[in-house]
C-alpha cells in the first residue's frame, strides 16, 4: 500500500587526487556548451558529455536553496511526493564528487535539507554510468562541491527555522584550514524538532461489504540529532597524497505517539457497524560512522589508488501497540503486544584504482573487495495476564553476510569530432543469509558482467549527437530480505523475502544538442524490479506489505531542456519530459497484470538577481506531475510552487534566506490499487508546506578550499 523507494547519498569528497605535473597530457574537451550564457557570464548553466548531463549552479541564485532544493530544479530529476525518480525509476545513487556513505530514506532527505547550496557547484545526472562506477542502482547522480585555492582559514556559523506544522530549527559550525600540504575541513550540525507525517488509509473487503477508514497523523520527536564531517589531505609530495576522514550521525531518541481509530463502515448502507483505536508507542536510537583511509600515487601518466573504507550502522526500536476493538455483536476487547528491534551492520571495503593519460587516449582499471554483515534481533512481546512476555513464535533471528569481488577496464579515445568510450565491469557476489522464524536459509554466489558504451559525434560548432549504452543491478536493501513479520497494528505488518531477486536494467539512449536546446530519447528494460506491494487477505481482515520482486517494466520516453537568458540578471530554466511506463506483476490470484500509464512531467524555474551589486536574490519554481504507476499501485498527480528570497550584507559576510515552499499545499498523493479481490487508497501528506529563514555568517578568508575526502562503497546504501 505504501510503495518503498530507495535511493542512497554520498557526503565525502574525492577518492583521488590527480597530482599535477608539467608531465602531465593536456587533454582535448569535446564537450558541448547548451547554454552559452550563466548568470555569472562565466560558466554555462548546461553541458552534455559524452556519458553525463552536467547542470552548473555556481554563482547563480539556485546555490541560495539547500541541496534537497536543488535537485528539485535538475533536469532529468522527477520528484514525485518528496521522493526522486530519474527515467521513471527510483533505484538512485546520489553521491557527492562519486562518493557515497549510508543513511536510511529519512536521514538522507534530513542530511540534503541541511545541505548549503552555497558549498555546490554542479549536479551531474549520469543516466548509464561508467564501467569504474559499482553496478549498483539504476543512475547516479552526482553532487560537485565547490573547490577553491586559496590558502588560510575559513568558518562559517550558520542557523535555520523551519515552521510547517510543528517547529525545527538547526544550528551548525563548519570550519576549513589550509596550508601547502596539508588541508582539513570539518563541520557539526544540530538538528532539532517534530516531524509530520498524515495518512488517510482506506481497505475495501468486497466479499464482506466492508470499508475499514485509519486515520493517522505520525507525529515524531527529534530534540537532538548530531550531524559531523571530518576530511584531511596531507600531500608527502607533488606525486604521493594521503587522505584519512569519518562522517556520521547520532539520533539519540526518536519519539513517536500515534493515536490511529479506524472506523468499518457497511459499503451497501453506508453506515458504520464497528471500530476501534490503536495507540502506537515507538522509540528509536539510531546512528552511523564511516571513515576512511586512501594512499594516491602518481607515476608519470600512470596514477594508483589505493581506498580503504569502514562503516558501521545501529538502530534500535522499541514499540508498544494497545488495541481498543468495539465489533459490532461482540463485547468492548482490549489487546497488548511489543516488539524490541536491534539491527547492526558492519561494512569493510578496499579498492584498488589504476589511470593511465596518453593525449587523447585514457585507459582505467581497478579491483575491489567488500564485505557486509547484518544482524537483525526481533524480540516479540505478547499479552498475557495483563503482562507482556517473550513470544518465540513471532520472534527471529535473521544474519546476512555477503562478498562481492570486483574488477573493471575502461577506455576512452577522442578523434577530430568523435568521442567513444568503452567499458567492462564484473562482479562476483556471494550472499549467505539465517532466518530462525520462519525458518529459512538462502547461499548462492553469481557473477555478473556489466557493459558500457558511449559514442559522441560533434557535427558542428553548434550541433551534437550521442548514443550511449549500459547495464545495471540494484541489490535489495539488506533488511528487505528478512522474512520475520513486523507488525504495525493487530491487522497490518511488514514482511521481506529471503529469496528476493536483484532487478537488472538495460539502459539505451539518444541525445541531440543544438546551440542551447539539449533532447533525449530512451528506453529502459527492468527485469524483476523490486518494491513493496499491499495485499489484502478477506479471511483475516490483515493487510501485508511485502517488500518483493514484480516480472518486469519498461520505459520509453523523451525529454527537453533549455535555460533562457531574459537579461544578464534573470534566468528563466524549462525542463519538459514524458514517459511510456509499463509495470507487469502477479497478483494474488496468480495472474499477470499491467499497470501503464503516459506520465509527463513540467518544471519551470527562473533566478532574479535583483540588484546590480548581485546583494538580492529570488528564486521561484513551479513543478507538475501527472499521473504515475509504480508496480500494483496507481499514484494521483501532485504540483509544488516554491519562493527563495536571498540577501548579502556586510560585504557579503553575513546572509538571510527566506524559503516558501509548497504555498499552495498540492505536493500530497493518493495512492491507489485495484484488482482481483484487493481494493484500497490511500492519502499521503508529508509536511511539505512551510517557511524557512536562514541566517549565515562568514568569518576568516572565504576563498578556502575544503579538504578533498574519500571514496565510499555502493554496498552502504543498502541500509
Amino acid at each position: 500500500m505504501r510503495p518503498y523507494i530507495t535511493f542512497t547519498l554520498s557526503l565525502l569528497l574525492p577518492v583521488a587526487v590527480w597530482a599535477q605535473t608539467p608531465e602531465k597530457p593536456k587533454e582535448k574537451d569535446t564537450t558541448i556548451v547548451l547554454n552559452t550564457v550563466s548568470v555569472s557570464g562565466k560558466k554555462p548553466l548546461l553541458k552534455r558529455k559524452a556519458d553525463r548531463l552536467e547542470f552548473n549552479i555556481e554563482n547563480t541564485p539556485l546555490q541560495n536553496l539547500s541541496g534537497w532544493d536543488i535537485l528539485k530544479n535538475t533536469p532529468n530529476v522527477v520528484v514525485k511526493n518528496e521522493e526522486l525518480t530519474i527515467r521513471g525509476s527510483s533505484q538512485i545513487l546520489v553521491t557527492i564528487n562519486d562518493k557515497k556513505t549510508l543513511m536510511s530514506q529519512e536521514q538522507l532527505k534530513a542530511f540534503l535539507e541541511n545541505t548549503d547550496g552555497k558549498n555546490i557547484s554542479s549536479i551531474e545526472v549520469i543516466t548509464n554510468p561508467p564501467a569504474k562506477y559499482e553496478a549498483q542502482g539504476g543512475a547516479v547522480l552526482n553532487i560537485k562541491m565547490k573547490q577553491n585555492k586559496l590558502l588560510g582559514y575559513k568558518g562559517t556559523l550558520s542557523s535555520r527555522y523551519h515552521q510547517s506544522i510543528y517547529a525545527k530549527g538547526r544550528l551548525g559550525l563548519a570550519q576549513s584550514f589550509n596550508t601547502d600540504k596539508l588541508q582539513v575541513s570539518g563541520n557539526y550540525d544540530f538538528v532539532s524538532g517534530n516531524y509530520v507525517r498524515k495518512n488517510f488509509d482506506v481497505v475495501i473487503f468486497d466479499n464482506n461489504n466492508t470499508r475499514w477508514e485509519s486515520d493517522m497523523v505520525r507525529k515524531s520527536e527529534s530534540h537532538q540529532q548530531h550531524l559531523y564531517n571530518f576530511s584531511s589531505q596531507y600531500s608527502l609530495d607533488s606525486l604521493t597524497t594521503f587522505q584519512f576522514g569519518f562522517d556520521g550521525n547520532f539520533n539519540p531518541n526518536l519519539v513517536g505517539r500515534y493515536n490511529v481509530p479506524t472506523n468499518i463502515y457497511n459499503t451497501l448502507t453506508n453506515q458504520l457497524e464497528s471500530n476501534y483505536v490503536t495507540l502506537n508507542q515507538r522509540d528509536q536510537r539510531y546512528g552511523n560512522f564511516n571513515a576512511y583511509l586512501v594512499l594516491d600515487k602518481k607515476f608519470g601518466s600512470h596514477n594508483l589508488t589505493l581506498s580503504n573504507n569502514y562503516s558501521n550502522n545501529t538502530h534500535k526500536e522499541d514499540q508498544d501497540v494497545a488495541t481498543t476493538l468495539r465489533f459490532i455483536n461482540q463485547p468492548e476487547e482490549y489487546r497488548r503486544f511489543a516488539n524490541n528491534n536491534k539491527q547492526h551492520i558492519k561494512l569493510f571495503a578496499t579498492q584498488l584504482d589504476y589511470r593511465l593519460a596518453k593525449n587523447s587516449f585514457i585507459i582505467e582499471s581497478g579491483l575491489k573487495y567488500s564485505h557486509v554483515n547484518n544482524r537483525n534481533d526481533l524480540r516479540f512481546l505478547s499479552e498475557n495476564g495483563g503482562l507482556l512476555v517473550f513470544d518465540p513464535t513471532r520472534s527471529n533471528l535473521f544474519n546476512y553476510d555477503e562478498n562481492i569481488y570486483a574488477a573493471y577496464i575502461s577506455s576512452e579515445y577522442k578523434w577530430k569530432k568523435w568521442e567513444m568510450k568503452l567499458g567492462l565491469r564484473s562482479e562476483t557476489t556471494q550472499i549467505n543469509t539465517d532466518s530462525d522464524n520462519p525458518l529459512t536459509q538462502n547461499a548462492n554466489t553469481r557473477t555478473n558482467i556489466f557493459p558500457t558504451f558511449y559514442l559522441m559525434h560533434q557535427l558542428n560548432e553548434n550541433q551534437q549527437l550521442g548514443l550511449s549504452y549500459g547495464k545495471r543491478i540494484n541489490r535489495p536493501n539488506y533488511s528487505f530480505l528478512n522474512p520475520s513479520k513486523s507488525y504495525y497494528n493487530l491487522y497490518a505488518y511488514f514482511q521481506g523475502d529471503a529469496n528476493l531477486k536483484s532487478t537488472m536494467f538495460h539502459n539505451i539512449s539518444l541525445t541531440y544538442t543544438l546551440k542551447d536546446w539539449n533532447f533525449e530519447t530512451y528506453y529502459s528494460y527492468i527485469k524483476n524490479p523490486s518494491m513493496e506491494i499491499s495485499i489484502q487477505n478477506p479471511e483475516t481482515f490483515e493487510t501485508k506489505y511485502h517488500y518483493t520482486n514484480i516480472s518486469k517494466g519498461e520505459i520509453v520516453g523523451v525529454n527537453m531542456s533549455k535555460s533562457f537568458s531574459i537579461t544578464n540578471l534573470w534566468k528563466l530554466n524549462l525542463f519538459v519530459l514524458g514517459e511510456y511506463n509499463e509495470d507487469f506483476f502477479m497478483g494474488v490470484d496468480n495472474q499477470l497484470y499491467k499497470n501503464n500509464v503516459f506520465f509527463y512531467n513540467a518544471n519551470i524555474s527562473t533566478q532574479i538577481t535583483l540588484d546590480k551589486e548581485k546583494t538580492w536574490d529570488l528564486s521561484a519554481s513551479y513543478t507538475y506531475n501527472s499521473r504515475s504507476v509504480q508496480g500494483s499501485f496507481s499514484i494521483s498527480p501532485s504540483q509544488r510552487t516554491n519562493i527563495v528570497l536571498n540577501k548579502k550584507m556586510f560585504n557579503k559576510r553575513f546572509e538571510t534566506g527566506l524559503i516558501l515552499n509548497d504555498i499552495f499545499k498540492t505536493d500530497k498523493n493518493t495512492i491507489s490499487t485495484r484488482y482481483a479481490n484487493q481494493n484500497q487508497y490511500f492519502k499521503d501528506y508529508r509536511d511539505t508546506q512551510y517557511f524557512m529563514i536562514n541566517l549565515k555568517f562568514h568569518f576568516g578568508n572565504q576563498k578556502v578550499k575544503d579538504a578533498k575526502a574519500a571514496n565510499k562503497t555502493e554496498e552502504q546504501k543498502r541500509l
